[in-house]
């Protein structure tokens, strides 16, 4: 089976290769860690960058924006974070900014999590860490998009979910299927309109389980032009 070429190479702009086939997984240095990683996803032209080093300036600056903001709005937060000039079209910085999103918007909305306590930074950075650890590929590859699954570790956090809390693992797990039922729209993946359809179902579910009600505006989408893959008019966010 021919390897599916697709988005591009953050080193030097050549396609990226996802490989299907195992005797095309490769041994490759990660450009900028200099540690060997074995891969199936990698630049036409050799080039890799391990989902650390892909993720890791996205990463502070989503910490540092949820940090100092005061946006009630996921919708005008997740905006605000994607339209930064080092936050990519694609890759798992996604996967985090997700959780971080819903979490600070809850927190400056002065809402509590279900045991009364206050979302606190440390809240937020614990989704971030829980999130970080989704690689990049995650929805081709293991049928379960990052970002979708983002929002489950938001209702996580939010419920205080363990493996061993009966109801509110369910909670968390049935946020993240109705993030990925509504994300499997049979349309050229898009990070970007995943983490949009995913707030949409994240918002709908508070209102739904808890009787949360954030106000939000969700506008037309600001990255069409830099992704050369829109969907455009199929999009509902186009």
């Amino acid at each position: 089976m021919k390897e599916k070429k697709s988005d591009k190479c953050e080193f030097c702009g050549g396609n990226l290769v996802y490989a299907t086939d195992p005797k095309n997984h490769r041994n490759l240095t990660c450009m900028f860690c200099e540690e060997s990683f074995t891969t199936n996803i990698y630049c036409e032209k050799g080039h890799y960058i391990c989902d650390n080093c892909h993720s890791k300036n996205p990463i502070e600056i989503i910490e540092r924006i949820c940090e100092e903001t005061n946006i009630k709005d996921p919708f005008k937060l997740a905006d605000l974070i994607m339209k930064h000039h080092k936050f990519k079209v694609y890759g798992p910085e996604h996967h985090v900014l997700t959780p971080a999103v819903i979490l600070t918007a809850l927190k400056n909305n002065d809402i509590k999590k279900v045991n009364g306590d206050d979302i606190t930074p440390f809240d937020i950075k614990e989704g971030i860490r829980r999130a970080s650890k989704i690689p990049g590929g995650w929805c081709g590859f293991y049928d379960s998009c990052g970002a979708g699954m983002g929002f489950g570790i938001a209702v996580s956090i939010m419920t205080g979910a363990t493996p061993s809390t009966n109801t509110q693992r369910s909670l968390a797990n049935e946020m993240t299927s109705k993030s990925l039922a509504k994300i499997a729209d049979n349309l050229e993946h898009c990070c970007k309109r995943s983490v949009k359809l995913a707030i949409c179902e994240t918002l709908d579910f508070l209102k739904e389980k808890f009787n949360i009600e954030m106000n939000y505006e969700h506008n037309k989408c600001n990255f069409s032009e830099i992704n050369d893959k829109c969907e455009k008019g199929k999009c509902p966010f186009f």
